[in-house]
């Protein structure tokens, strides 16, 4: 009996909020007159899009209309809520919850920027008057302390613009963005010479467990490049070994590893190799495009071009 109340109330308020003069009206009495007289209403075009998460339908509904306010794109979120429960004490959050979910709505329909939002929830529960806090900063458990903290410009930390001098204050956190800052220079095996010199690498792996020690080996190998010298991660590993002479088993090891896959990718590009001057053999005696690609694991794209050839 109480659901079909509660779909009596949803149908009844969106039935009368989708008629747009209601919600104009609406609108009027509950807004500031600053904010109502920036809605374009005349762009005001009910949407069928509801954001509620379904195990909340039964005590909340919504109405969306899409308009301009300031000749920018924006909405209007209109919610019931029916009673007021323990599960509403998150009001403030539920809302930006479903305002998130609208944006991210928005902005896969190709715009570039968020939309405003006007939030509005009518409420005509049981307490009176409504028992939760429609402030967001009261969902936290120290809403000054939110205040001060959250939903802040995040901060940002560019690499780019930070000195080597100045990363190397940073403690153990130095390593990783001195490596960050540094993965696409064409000089990388000079620089972590560089690192080894100062002691930083030393410091830093020697206050954590080795295993970091191979992270660090298997993030250089597969991020950088040296166009100075031939088989820089080669020397980088025989450098290292001079450095952590008690890890030896370890940094070998990973360069066993290394060979491993060497010699596995070699293997891969001599199949594939293969694999084209079979394809274009067959091409050329006639063979049809997808038998080829059948037999040689080829694509149509690249067996096109050979045809072409």
């Amino acid at each position: 009996m109480k659901k079909a109340l509660h779909q009596v109330h949803d149908k009844f308020f969106k039935n009368s909020l989708k008629e747009k003069k209601i919600a104009i009206d609406f609108l009027k009495a509950y807004l500031s007159p600053k904010v109502y007289e920036k809605i374009d209403i005349n762009s005001l075009q009910l949407t069928e899009k509801s954001f509620v998460i379904p195990e909340l339908r039964e005590i909340h509904s919504d109405i969306i209309y899409k308009c301009c306010i300031n000749e920018k794109s924006a909405y209007l979120f209109f919610l019931i809520e029916h009673e007021s429960t323990a599960k509403n004490e998150l009001m403030a959050f539920r809302f930006l919850h479903y305002m998130v979910s609208l944006s991210y709505n928005h902005l896969q329909q190709g715009h570039k920027k968020l939309p405003i939002i006007l939030p509005l929830c009518l409420y005509h529960g049981e307490d009176t008057p409504y028992p939760h806090s429609n402030d967001l900063y009261d969902c936290f458990d120290d809403p000054e302390l939110a205040r001060q903290l959250a939903f802040k410009p995040f901060k940002l930390i560019d690499l780019t613009l930070l000195s080597d001098e100045e990363i190397s204050q940073h403690g153990l956190a130095a390593l990783l963005e001195m490596l960050f800052k540094h993965h696409r220079s064409k000089q990388f095996l000079s620089i972590m010479r560089k690192l080894i010199k100062s002691n930083l690498v030393q410091n830093v792996i020697r206050q954590l467990d080795i295993a970091y020690l191979t992270d660090m080996l298997n993030y250089i190998v597969n991020t950088s490049q040296d166009e100075t010298e031939s088989q820089a991660a080669q020397h980088l590993i025989h450098e290292l070994i001079q450095v952590f002479p008690q890890e030896r088993e370890v940094i070998m090891t990973f360069a066993q590893q290394l060979k491993q896959e060497g010699r596995q990718e070699g293997r891969q590009e001599g199949r594939q190799e293969q694999g084209i001057m079979i394809a274009k053999k067959m091409l050329a005696k006639g063979f049809n495009i997808a038998f080829v690609k059948e037999l040689t694991n080829i694509s149509e794209k690249e067996l096109a071009n050979l045809e072409k050839a």
